[in-house]
C-alpha cells in the first residue's frame, strides 16, 4: 500500500516540499531551507527514503555530500 503524503510528520512534508519544489538539494541546502535540527531533518530524510519518495546521489562536486531527489516512483504519481 503506498504512503500517503497527509500521514507524514510535519518535518517530512517540509522536506519533501523543498525537494519538490527545488528538485534537489544537499543536506546543508535542506537544513538552511527548512530551518530544524539536524536530527529532525535526518528523521525526516529516513522516513521519505523507508517510503521509497527518496533518492539519494553522491555529490559530484564534494564527495563528502550527498544529493537528494524525490524518487521517480514519487514523480510518476505527481503526473497521473
Amino acid at each position: 500500500m503506498p504512503i500517503k503524503i497527509d500521514e507524514l510528520p510535519c518535518s517530512a512534508k517540509l522536506v519533501f516540499k523543498i525537494l519538490e519544489i527545488r528538485g534537489k538539494a544537499t543536506f546543508q541546502e535542506l537544513k538552511t531551507e527548512a530551518r530544524i535540527p539536524d536530527r529532525t531533518l535526518r528523521e525526516a530524510l529516513r522516513i521519505l527514503r523507508e517510503a521509497q519518495l527518496l533518492d539519494i546521489e553522491p555529490c559530484l562536486s564534494d564527495a563528502r555530500s550527498k544529493v537528494y531527489t524525490l524518487s521517480g516512483v514519487c514523480m510518476s504519481l505527481k503526473r497521473g
